[in-house]
């Protein structure tokens, strides 16, 4: 079995060697890209502005929660158990959605942020890529940060941050809150 894999990882290099010879192939620095983007800056600036507001929201809605406790202790002696029973049931009700709400928010966040990356990849970086390619004749472009050695001739990577900015700019991020939803805001009204 081992020799199966090695002989067909040798296969592999031989193939990919021939078609390195064969054909000319270009170099773009991806996590530099990446860095210099400034679509990419400003999305991952708009992420963590987004988590400081939700981190703000969360904290004052744990401490109205703490409030909450800290009442319900100092009332339970003028208090039935069953009412004290009641309030504790609701104040934990609230902590739960309010973990819920937390968690459902920062997966959400995340899912916007990666679907916006994906849509920058789509829209901006491989059309730029593939107008380079065209434009030096490569057959190929590959990440140079996985390269040993790339010949600064066919490094593309300055080009490239160039034309991708150019082409995207900046991003916009879906926002996100910890916001209950409409029906809960409406019960608490009445």
């Amino acid at each position: 079995m081992k020799k199966r894999i090695g002989l067909s990882v040798a296969l592999a290099c031989m193939l990919f060697a021939q078609t390195a010879v064969a054909g000319k192939i270009g170099f773009i620095n991806d996590p530099e890209l990446a860095q210099k983007s400034t679509a990419l800056q400003g999305l991952q600036m708009q992420r963590e502005k987004i988590l400081a507001v939700m981190k703000i929201d969360l904290e004052k809605e744990l401490n109205d929660i703490l409030e909450q406790k800290k009442e319900l202790e100092e009332k339970s002696a003028q208090l039935s158990k069953e009412e004290v029973g009641k309030r504790l049931d609701a104040i934990e009700k609230s902590e739960k959605d309010l973990q819920v709400r937390a968690q459902t928010a920062a997966n959400q966040l995340q899912k916007n942020f990666v679907e916006a990356a994906l849509s920058f990849k789509e829209k901006a970086i491989q059309p730029v890529v593939k107008e380079l390619a065209k434009e030096k004749k490569f057959d190929a472009i590959l990440n140079s940060a996985n390269a040993f050695y790339v010949d600064d001739t066919f490094d593309v990577t300055e080009e490239a941050i160039k034309r991708v900015n150019k082409k995207m700019p900046k991003l916009e991020l879906k926002k996100v809150s910890l916001e209950k939803p409409a029906e809960v805001k409406e019960k608490k009204s009445k």
